[in-house]
């Protein structure tokens, strides 16, 4: 059985489900499984990075557009290193760095679509955006990704659930939910086991601006 395409998803929804007059709907059962992948699944190959560089005298930074899930925020310094920024409550950075008039980023929190930096950056620093993304979704054009390409089990089984609920198939939907529900599992207490296994135990010491980021984190 392949499933490394869009067009080969579908075949295989069509298949699982035993049924030849879905077509015009298996697109949305593939639609709504991303929607719940997006919520249910965090692995590192949907993981990334972006990076934007500080203006002095301003605080608040968009997060990208793509953002499911923030991680950390890390800040380089000159030097080479990186350093992951506390994160604190909007009350907690006011109170602790009101004092602060400007200076390098030590810590941050998340105001819904963006970031407010504690304190205000005093100078162009680099920083570090680690989050989950969205997962890209699939068309007709956007034939793979790298949800598909690494768990397509994921992909077969949620879309065959979202296909039983919406034939009304209590019977269909507890087998594909239980299938789909396994397979979650495993997926994600494997990659929480791979994420974490080779994780240096981070260092915080006096003038850091947080946590050293090391390989693994």
């Amino acid at each position: 059985m392949a499933l490394g395409t869009y067009s080969e998803l579908k075949t295989s929804i069509a298949n699982y489900l035993n049924r030849d007059d879905l077509t015009s709907v298996i697109p949305d059962f593939i639609t709504l499984t991303e929607n719940r992948l997006d919520r249910e699944l965090r692995v590192r190959a949907n993981m990334i990075r972006a990076s934007t560089t500080t203006t002095a005298g301003t605080s608040f930074y968009n997060l990208p557009t793509d953002l499911i899930e923030l991680r950390n925020i890390t800040y380089g310094q000159s030097g080479g290193n990186t350093y992951a920024l506390n994160y604190l409550s909007p009350e907690s950075g006011s109170r602790e760095y009101g004092a602060y008039n400007q200076g390098y980023p030590r810590a941050y929190t998340n105001l819904g679509l963006n970031i407010e930096l504690y304190p205000t950056p005093d100078a162009a620093y680099s920083i570090g955006i680690n989050y989950f993304r969205k997962i890209t979704p699939l068309s007709d054009s956007v034939t793979t990704n790298n949800i598909l390409t690494n768990f397509p089990n994921l992909y077969l089984y949620g879309s065959c659930l979202e296909g039983a609920l919406y034939l009304n198939d209590t019977e269909q939907t507890n087998r594909f939910g239980t299938i789909y529900q396994d397979a979650l599992t495993n997926v994600q207490e494997s990659e929480d086991r791979s994420r974490y296994s080779g994780t240096v135990m981070h260092m915080t010491t006096q003038g850091d601006p947080g946590a050293l980021v090391r390989r693994g984190a």
